[in-house]
């Protein structure tokens, strides 16, 4: 399964809003999604894998990658 690192920035209230509704649709389907490892003051940081189709419709502004580091 493909994986995603995405990190949101709290102030962006967009991007907030676009993660949010991307987990809505999309976190049944993902086979793992880790627990946040940001700061809920500035930014909230997930490991996240799924299909292919979910992880493409992540906004490119929070994907930082697709290897997790330990």
């Amino acid at each position: 399964m493909p994986r995603a690192n995405i990190i949101v920035v709290v102030d962006d209230r967009n991007e907030v809003a676009a993660v949010d509704a991307w987990f809505a649709r999309w976190r049944s389907a993902l086979n793992h999604v880790s627990e946040d490892y940001g700061w809920s003051c500035c930014m909230h940081i997930w490991q996240l894998e799924g299909p292919a189709e979910a992880l493409a419709e992540l906004p490119p502004s929070v994907v930082t990658g697709d290897e997790w580091t330990s």
